[in-house]
């Protein structure tokens, strides 16, 4: 169920990572985020699967491709900040498309992601639907949602004050990617998951990888 109080939370998440990132006056910077979104998207399709003449019968990584979406939410929650401060616009739309969606056995992941992309420079429109859509088929439903952004987003200040603007971060260490343990960490805490327990957990992993 999604829940009011969740949107505005990762709003005000969104708004102090970039923030974070660029400065006070990130909106005037102009960032393109439809084409941050439309690259994502592109990610989850090389997760997927799509190359007829390389592994085309290989399972879809379906872990990498949850990272992946909850990468195109970042943006997605920026693109709404820059429209407008007020949660209410995304949190109907996400309602709405929980509300109506009935599973479409035919629908294609591919074809999901094209559309996403293409709408947002079209139409500088988010395709919930379609976001939706694609939670579905990575079996996430909105707490997954919300629990994945609390923990990338923490990531993503981690990579920031590692050096990653910098260039001084990598993000494979102690050889696998920092999504993929910040996936297991997740997943170790259960329960006593929350921003704090996950950073800590972080810290301690990059300094046993010699970090």
């Amino acid at each position: 169920m999604i829940i009011l109080a969740q949107v505005k939370e990762m709003l005000d998440m969104q708004e102090q990572l970039e923030i974070r990132i660029c400065g006070s006056n990130w909106r005037q910077q102009q960032h393109d985020y439809r084409l941050c979104i439309h690259m994502e998207c592109a990610e989850i399709i090389d997760h997927y699967g799509w190359k007829h003449w390389k592994n085309i019968d290989v399972e879809p990584d379906w872990n990498a491709i949850s990272m992946e979406l909850v990468d195109v939410w970042h943006f997605a929650l920026a693109h709404v900040l820059c429209i407008t401060r007020e949660p209410d616009h995304i949190y109907k739309d996400m309602c709405y498309a929980e509300e109506n969606y009935n599973i479409d056995h035919g629908a294609n992941v591919i074809q999901l992601c094209i559309n996403i992309g293409n709408s947002m420079f079209k139409e500088n429109l988010f395709l919930v639907g379609n976001f939706y859509a694609l939670m579905d088929f990575a079996s996430m439903n909105w707490d997954d949602l919300y629990r994945l952004y609390i923990g990338k987003n923490i990531l993503n200040w981690f990579r920031q004050d590692h050096g990653y603007k910098e260039g001084l971060y990598m993000k494979n260490w102690a050889g696998k990617e920092d999504n993929v343990h910040l996936f297991e960490i997740t997943e170790i805490l259960g329960d006593d998951f929350n921003s704090l327990t996950l950073l800590e957990s972080l810290k301690i992993r990059y300094e046993l990888a010699g970090h």
